[in-house]
């Protein structure tokens, strides 16, 4: 049974798209946000999968969702790049090359020449839902489902794979502990040891993790300290009960923040570095603001233009 939104997770993305745009304006949080924000929205993800839809249903719905946005604002990212270079006299992009990486290897080292290098995430997204779908219809030992995941999430540092499907092997497992918890575990008392454990390791180190280059620290320590943390999160949200309106609307729409935060976080650092004045807070004021603008426009033009697809 499809199961409905609630404010918990909204609070939940919201922290993440927070955690997005912090993290990318070099703020000094950054190391200890990059352990564990992409982790948590392939977590979310797991969340509400439908595995009852016929897989015809399944990958369409998936595809209008994720792929969609991700050729489109690419595409516009990649025109915006060409263009600004024009307008500096920079060194011409090679287009063709940019074209491969936006359609045939999908992944944060050929999609870094332009705006569309946060994108990454989108197919791997994609991918790794339609490879957790087939895992859960058609092993249905959930112990041997666990192996899988694991054997894949493994092989994904041995491959480098076009469509961004080694990112999609590497970011599988996270979308599967989100299934789980959210299908099985949520009232789990065990899990309340998590928070402490994040803490702790914390308290040493805070292990570096880069998801888009398959970057760990360490495999099972970076595994541990991003859950971990998002459950600490979790479990703030719960007990808090929050509900306003402005984190259901980010929540809401953290995809479409995602996708243009690195244009606004650009002009914020355009802003401090002409004018000499301010540090990484003042860009994330202005970032925010033009987000929230961005958010009213939506808003006020629902499902016209580009923003059908956010």
């Amino acid at each position: 049974m499809l199961k409905l939104n609630i404010n918990w997770v909204d609070n939940l993305k919201f922290i993440g798209i927070l955690a997005v745009i912090l993290g990318h304006i070099s703020s000094p949080f950054s190391s200890f946000i990059f352990a564990w924000h992409m982790p948590l929205f392939f977590i979310v993800a797991g969340f509400f999968i439908n595995f009852t839809e016929d897989f015809k249903t399944f990958f369409l719905k998936s595809f209008k969702r994720l792929m969609l946005p991700y050729f489109i604002f690419s595409l516009i990212g990649l025109s915006i790049e060409i263009i600004k270079r024009n307008l500096l006299n920079r060194e011409s992009i090679d287009i063709l090359n940019e074209l491969q990486g936006i359609f045939i290897y999908m992944d944060m080292e050929s999609l870094i020449n332009s705006y569309a290098f946060v994108l990454w995430f989108l197919p791997a997204l994609f991918f790794a839902k339609l490879i957790l779908y087939l895992i859960k219809n058609y092993v249905r030992n959930k112990i041997i489902q666990i192996l899988v995941v694991l054997v894949l999430f493994l092989i994904s540092f041995q491959v480098e794979l076009p469509f961004g499907l080694d990112n999609a092997l590497n970011g599988l497992i996270f979308i599967f502990i989100g299934n789980i918890y959210f299908d099985s575990y949520q009232d789990s008392k065990l899990l309340y040891v998590l928070p402490f454990i994040a803490i702790g390791i914390a308290f040493f180190f805070i292990p570096a993790l880069d998801m888009a280059s398959k970057n760990y620290d360490n495999l099972f320590i970076n595994i541990i300290f991003s859950i971990s943390t998002i459950y600490l999160f979790i479990m703030m949200f719960k007990y808090l009960n929050i509900t306003n309106s402005f984190l259901t609307t980010w929540g809401n729409n953290s995809m479409l923040l995602f996708i243009f935060h690195p244009y606004t976080n650009n002009v914020g650092h355009i802003f401090v570095e002409k004018l000499q004045f301010g540090d990484w807070y003042l860009k994330l004021l202005i970032s925010l603001t033009l987000l929230q603008v961005l958010l009213y426009i939506k808003i006020k033009f629902e499902n016209r233009g580009i923003f059908k697809y956010v």
